[in-house]
């Protein structure tokens, strides 16, 4: 980190800095869709990725483009768990305020015949079966030192 940087903010190799989420800008993207009373217990951020064969297959194809291909068909997510509901926005890139779609499921309707977590060397797996709005993604325990036990909390909660 140089001199000059906000705490808030992490230097990458190239010397240019990157802004790093806080739990305050993850509260605040929740903010408008928690109920009254309500508030967010847990948080974790997730992708979806294009099947690897296809991935494989659009970078075998040409490199750069393909690349390109593969980040525009991946989908990113922010979930969060309050003591009602799971909340999942996705939004655009790594940006918890640039919301592009909110689902919720109600955590009585969830349970392990319909939802599903499984945790490995480096992600933790959430699948939600549910016909209307089904849900998949894995939470990369290296995005930031509470989401793996962020999600796996999530996991635990909504597969009981």
């Amino acid at each position: 980190m140089t001199a000059n940087c906000h705490p808030s903010h992490r230097t990458t190799k190239t010397g240019t800095t990157m802004a790093k989420l806080t739990d305050e800008q993850i509260q605040e993207a929740f903010a408008s869709h928690l109920h009254e009373g309500e508030t967010l217990k847990h948080w974790a951020f997730g992708v979806k990725q294009p099947n690897m064969l296809l991935i494989i297959g659009l970078i075998a194809l040409c490199i750069l483009p393909g690349i390109i291909a593969v980040a525009l068909l991946t989908k990113n997510y922010f979930i969060g768990l309050t003591d009602r509901r799971l909340i999942v926005l996705q939004v655009k890139g790594m940006k918890p305020g640039d919301v592009k779609a909110v689902t919720e499921y109600d955590l009585s309707d969830l349970n392990s015949s319909n939802a599903s977590t499984s945790t490995g060397g480096l992600f933790t797996h959430i699948e939600i079966k549910d016909e209307e709005k089904p849900f998949k993604a894995k939470f990369h325990r290296a995005f930031s030192k509470s989401n793996r036990p962020n999600a796996v909390a999530i996991g635990e909660a909504i597969a009981a």
